[in-house]
């Protein structure tokens, strides 16, 4: 080590690497925990759902059924968080290999590339593209049977579909907007740190609630 890098300026460069973790990892936790209170709600509000989904049919008990759907779709919600995170990096390094110059802009750049391929396209182009004849829509005799028999499951299968999936352009709306207007000023406002990383997460959540309905009405089992 040389004079100029005592053990004092080398323990203070880790505590600013830590602090810079500490500022990142909390808002991005509080979003977590903010989306993970939503799908619980939304799970314990339609119970059925994840019964008519039947996750793990032949392999796990069927009193577990509904646990496992929510655990597989808590696990999609983290999985569309891990990769924006990831595909964020690997993008700004791949932007910044091309030319563009390193910092705030061309991460930006790079965050809203990812950001609307992973969250908002796939959903957009999975429903002009397959959603009608995969679900056979309109299929009016299944949500009838639905409201007649698991009401809890209908208002989330049924009427709460199309809000599950429009819910995404608001959400895009704020998460660009904070990005691109408050823009590197996120990491000095906690409130909207925090506020950022829990529209990713719902963004993520409606993606996940989204292939949750679809797969439950395509393995619909009608008696």
């Amino acid at each position: 080590m040389s004079p100029a890098r005592s053990p004092l300026i080398a323990a203070t460069e880790v505590e600013s690497v830590s602090e810079g973790w500490a500022r990142l990892a909390l808002p991005a936790g509080l979003g977590l925990l903010g989306g993970v209170a939503v799908l619980a709600a939304v799970a314990a509000a339609s119970p059925s759902t994840w019964q008519l989904l039947g996750a793990g049919r032949g392999l796990i008990p069927e009193e577990y059924h509904a646990i496992w759907g929510f655990l597989l779709t808590l696990a999609t919600m983290i999985g569309q968080v891990v990769g924006w995170a990831g595909g964020s990096a690997l993008g700004y390094y791949v932007l910044t290999r091309l030319g563009l110059a390193p910092g705030w802009a061309t991460l930006r750049l790079a965050a809203t590339i990812v950001y609307l391929g992973l969250v908002s396209l796939p959903l957009l182009v999975y429903h002009v593209l397959f959603g009608g004849w995969l679900l056979g829509l309109p299929r009016p005799e299944v949500y009838d049977w639905l409201q007649l028999n698991h009401p809890d499951a209908y208002w989330l299968l049924g009427p709460g579909h199309p809000v599950v999936d429009l819910a995404l352009v608001p959400l895009t709306a704020v998460f660009l907007g904070l990005l691109w207007k408050v823009g590197e000023g996120l990491i000095r406002r906690p409130v909207l740190h925090v506020v950022a990383w829990l529209v990713l997460v719902l963004s993520s959540l409606a993606v996940a609630l989204s292939l949750t309905i679809h797969a439950t009405l395509v393995h619909l089992r009608l008696p």
